[in-house]
C-alpha cells in the first residue's frame, strides 16, 4: 500500500510551531476570502467558496447587514487516510451604506465564485429641508 504523506524541510520545531498557528491543531471555521469592487452603479462583492453549492450558501440581509453563510456538517469517515481539507459552516458579514437598492440585489455563484451585485439608488435620499413655519 502506497500512502502520501506531507513532506516539509524545516526543522520539526519550527514545522509544530507553524502547523499549530496556520490552523492544524486550531480548529477554525473558514472564512471565505471577498472583494469588493464599487462603481457609480453600485458594488460587485466576490467570495470564494470552493466546494459549496448554491443551495448550501445562503444570503441575507437584515438592516444594512448583508451576511452570506454555510451550514454544512462535518462529517468524519472511519477510514485511516491523509485530510488537509474540510468543508464546514461559515458566516461572513458586510455592513452595506444606505444608498442601496435593496430590491435589484442578485447573486449567482459559478466555478467557486459568489458574484453579488449590489445596485446604489439613484437618487440620494434627502436628509436636509427647509421646514417654514405656519
Amino acid at each position: 500500500m502506497i500512502r502520501l504523506v506531507k513532506f516539509n524541510r524545516e526543522p520539526a520545531y519550527t514545522s509544530l510551531f507553524n502547523r499549530f498557528f496556520e490552523g492544524e491543531f486550531n480548529q477554525q471555521s473558514f472564512v471565505p476570502m471577498a472583494n469588493v469592487q464599487e462603481n457609480e452603479k453600485g458594488f460587485d462583492l466576490k467570495l470564494v467558496v470552493p466546494g459549496y453549492t448554491k443551495e448550501q450558501v445562503k444570503i441575507s440581509l437584515d438592516e444594512n447587514i448583508l451576511t452570506v453563510s454555510a451550514e454544512i456538517e462535518n462529517k468524519q469517515e472511519e477510514q485511516e487516510y491523509t485530510q488537509e481539507f474540510s468543508f464546514g459552516s461559515f458566516s461572513r458579514s458586510f455592513r452595506l451604506p444606505k444608498n442601496i437598492e435593496v430590491d435589484a440585489i442578485k447573486a449567482n455563484q459559478e466555478n467557486g465564485i459568489l458574484s453579488i451585485q449590489i445596485p446604489k439608488r439613484k437618487e440620494e435620499p434627502k436628509l436636509t429641508k427647509l421646514i417654514e413655519i405656519a
